[in-house]
């Protein structure tokens, strides 16, 4: 009989937040585990899609706090790199200033970036027209522009952080390694399984973003989340124009929100990425993901860059879809430990949900605080997780 395999801390889910919480736990004297279902830097999950936007600016203080906090860690892994991985062109925001979304609100989140002394400016309609590509912008819009936001290279992201795991003497990674059952014993033991391996720990952080609900069922658990489906597209400069990062809000019952991002030398060159902020599909599983990006989405893109965006042709290219797991009670983040009905629960710390990349070197750190010592420096209390009985049908 092989002998099993014993970790000090065992991580599944090697998207960023995984890869990121390997690599925190390789600066210790602990082994580590690293198990993903797919390979390594894939688009299968919530890491799909090469760019992310990064921000200081947000609705709720605790959020902007996290997001400033982040900064030291994104310079720390920046120095493991040559490639770029945030670039901060500047984050531009507008629209009408009483509309909020998922994204939160201009007029809120310019209260919390006053309070932090998070310098931004403001602009009005005939400003943004001014000095950035868009036209035919209403009146009444206004809007502000940080110029610390930028546009996040997630797969070279996630690349440094791969590189510095699998560098590391004490982590191993495992690619193709699907879970199939996790045991938390009262031993204070806890075994995962993969086909054909079993393997032991003592410390387990679960980081499977959408996929998460497949990981809780082992605990008879599970989250209520909704899995969003969303479309975005790429679109042809014929101009030689320059962008932030930005975001428009504007009536959701007028063709909803859009956001979008500079051209960069790492994804379609010549071309500029714009999304509008709505599901194509709200989904309970990523196996219910179709891959296939709405056509109606992309209608309303090519209309929103046709009427209001200047140097762009308004045909969609290399169109794709992503996933965003969001909770359904309103939580911006999900970071927990499993109740007290499992055994060994404070050593399983959870992490899901939200638009997170802002934070990925951050939460690395946190869940690998959480692993060793059970505590974090970092306010984590907003994010705490409702567990439901995935054996009722609640």
């Amino acid at each position: 009989m092989a002998i099993m395999k014993n970790y000090d801390v065992i991580v599944i889910g090697g998207g960023p937040m995984g890869l990121a919480t390997a690599a925190e736990l390789s600066k210790t004297k602990k082994t580590s585990l690293l198990l993903e279902q797919y390979e390594f830097i894939n688009q299968k999950g919530s890491s799909a899609g090469l760019s992310r936007q990064f921000r200081e600016q947000y609705a709720q203080d605790y959020m902007a706090k996290l997001v400033v906090e982040s900064i030291p860690y994104w310079d720390q892994l920046q120095k493991t790199t040559k490639d770029l991985l945030v670039n901060k062109v500047g984050s531009l925001w507008f629209g009408d200033p009483n509309i909020s979304s998922q994204e939160g609100g201009i007029k809120d989140a310019m209260k919390v970036m006053d309070q932090l002394k998070i310098q931004y400016t403001p602009l009005d309609s005939k400003q943004i027209e001014e000095q950035y590509p868009f036209k035919n912008i209403p009146a009444t819009f206004n809007g502000f522009f940080q110029k610390d936001g930028g546009i996040i290279d997630l797969e070279a992201t996630q690349q440094a952080l791969y590189n510095i795991c699998d560098l590391a003497p004490n982590v191993v990674l495992r690619a193709q390694a699907e879970v199939i059952n996790i045991q938390s014993l009262t031993s204070g033991k806890i075994i995962v399984s993969i086909e054909g391996e079993d393997f032991m720990t003592e410390k387990l952080v679960l980081s499977p973003g959408a996929y998460i609900n497949k990981m809780l069922n082992f605990f008879e658990l599970k989250v209520d989340i909704d899995i969003w489906e969303m479309s975005s597209a790429y679109y042809k400069k014929t101009q030689d124009i320059e962008l932030p990062t930005w975001f428009v809000f504007q009536d959701p019952m007028n063709t909803s929100l859009f956001y979008g991002f500079p051209e960069v030398d790492w994804a379609h060159p010549g071309y500029i990425r714009v999304a509008p902020d709505i599901p194509d599909r709200i989904i309970k599983d990523p196996s219910e993901r179709t891959n296939v990006p709405s056509k109606k989405s992309l209608r309303y893109n090519e209309k929103w860059v046709k009427d209001h965006m200047v140097g762009l042709e308004p045909k969609s290219e290399f169109a794709a879809t992503c996933l965003i797991t969001l909770s359904t009670n309103k939580r911006l983040l999900l970071l927990d430990t499993l109740p007290d009905t499992v055994s060994n629960n404070k050593n399983i710390i959870v992490y899901t949900g939200g638009w997170a990349a802002k934070f990925v070197p951050l939460i690395g750190k946190i869940l690998s605080d959480l692993a060793l010592t059970g505590a974090t420096s970092y306010d984590i209390s907003e994010f705490k997780i409702d567990y439901l009985s995935s054996t009722t049908n609640k």
